[in-house]
């Protein structure tokens, strides 16, 4: 049996998740990182993306907005504003949303004196597409 270390997630309402795994990948600010039983302990600043977990029964996935990442030897500690398991994904609003900021955008662009927040509408595409991606890869569309 693989070794296997504790994750625990903490949101500003508390611990939202705690579990047992052996793998836990990642996305990185400089990359997808993957965690074993026994890793280095390191500081990891995450950016939006995918989060697996790996447990000897199950592979969990989840979006995983930006994050700070605690990981010791028996256990990783992730700090996150909300976790968002993929069986919570609702493909409807992510593609709802992916348009609504498409067309922001487009707003934005033929309309320079308008108050579009551009920056804010390419972080809104950028989730709804890291969503949808999410929903693909998993097969949950």
């Amino acid at each position: 049996m693989k070794k296997q270390f504790v994750v625990k997630v903490y949101t500003p309402k508390g611990l939202v998740l705690e579990k047992s795994a052996y793998f836990i990948r990642l996305p990185g600010k400089s990359g997808d990182v993957g965690v074993f039983e026994g890793h280095t302990p390191s500081l990891i600043e995450c950016i939006e993306g995918e989060m697996e977990l790996k447990t000897p029964s199950h592979t969990h996935a989840f979006f995983l907005p930006q994050a700070v990442v605690h990981v010791g030897k028996q256990r990783v500690i992730l700090l996150v504003n909300h976790l968002e398991p993929i069986e919570n994904i609702d493909k409807k609003r992510a593609e709802e949303s992916k348009e609504r900021a498409l067309g922001r955008l487009k707003q934005g662009e033929m309309d320079q004196s308008s108050d579009v927040d551009t920056a804010r509408a390419k972080e809104s595409l950028n989730r709804a597409e890291l969503r949808l991606e999410i929903l693909l890869k998993h097969h949950l569309d």
